[in-house]
């Protein structure tokens, strides 16, 4: 099946570094949980977990914040094939891109459809999670803070801390969170893979564009191809 080509107009070069702070933050975020969380990991000390750990916690809130106003300030191509521009939120909302193709996208995930529709720059089911993933990153954030020391006796994190059932439920809360960003980063990246191959993560991680379908955003329909772009 013929792809979209992949050009950097999709993912400007701000957002791909939010992208990769994201990517190193969750990282380190994961790695310093466990060892908190099971502190009998010999030759680590706790301080620097504990330390590396607030630290990627308010980078990657402040940077959730920062990727939230670059989608209403920015603009990006809404879809492969195509340098056309518009503001960066509408590729995050339903459209005509991508009408009625989501049970053919649960098809293709599942291996019951070998291929997938031409479709937006995020297919259905991407932009349901990637909708709700600012607001879990700022939900975690303020598990976070709940349990930190410096700010948990702050009133608006202590009001939560008791409606959430006490230190120790808001522990639970934030420990079972951790497994829904470690879930959501392997479906993110198996989705990415399987939709866009090597051409997508070439043009994420390298800057490098490819060739392939053009598409235009006005008719919503392929324009033709690409072969400039190798």
């Amino acid at each position: 099946m013929a792809h979209l080509a992949h050009y950097k107009e999709a993912h400007p070069l701000p957002m791909v570094i939010t992208h990769y702070i994201n990517l190193v933050g969750f990282i380190l975020l994961i790695f310093s949980g466990f060892i908190i969380h099971y502190p009998g990991i010999p030759l680590l000390n706790m301080g620097i977990c504990r330390g590396v750990h607030v630290f990627c916690g308010i980078v990657i809130l402040i940077n959730c914040i920062v990727r939230i106003i670059m989608a209403f300030t920015m603009k990006s191509a809404p879809t492969g094939g195509t340098r056309q521009q518009v503001t960066d939120i509408k590729s995050w909302v339903a459209g005509p891109d991508n009408k009625h193709q989501m049970g053919a996208w649960i098809k293709f995930y599942l291996f019951i459809k070998k291929d997938h529709p031409l479709a937006a720059k995020f297919n259905p089911l991407q932009k349901i999670a990637y909708c709700l993933i600012p607001f879990l990153i700022l939900f975690m954030g303020y598990t976070g803070l709940c349990l930190w020391a410096p700010t948990m006796d702050l009133g608006i994190f202590a009001a939560g801390t008791a409606a959430m059932g006490g230190l120790m439920s808001v522990r639970i809360i934030h420990y079972f969170m951790m497994w829904v960003f470690i879930i959501f980063m392997i479906i993110h990246v198996y989705m990415a893979a399987s939709e866009g191959g090597l051409s997508l993560l070439a043009n994420m991680f390298a800057r490098k564009e490819h060739g392939g379908l053009t598409y235009d955003i006005e008719s919503h329909d392929i324009a033709g191809i690409d072969n400039s772009v190798k």
